[in-house]
């Protein structure tokens, strides 16, 4: 009545939508985790350009660097 897998999952409407569910779950976990992981992604690449560039400012206006070294490494971060 109840088949292998215990109750109320069989090959009836209940063993159907238990297993419909249980797809539905899955696929909406990795939707999930995927985007969750792929935002990360996004906002380390938004963030370290920017944090690299104050830096580069930040040597340049200390005197570290002249004008032609900083628009040098300017371009090379924004490529």
């Amino acid at each position: 009545m109840f088949g292998g897998w215990g109750l109320f999952v069989g090959d009836g409407f209940w063993g159907m939508g238990i297993h419909l569910f249980f797809w539905i779950v899955l696929i909406a976990l990795i939707i999930y985790l995927f985007r969750r992981i792929g935002s990360r992604i996004l906002i380390r690449r938004i963030i370290e350009p920017d944090q690299a560039l104050d830096v580069l400012l930040g040597r340049y206006a200390c005197g570290e660097i002249d004008l032609k070294e900083y628009q040098k490494r300017k371009k090379e971060l924004l490529l």
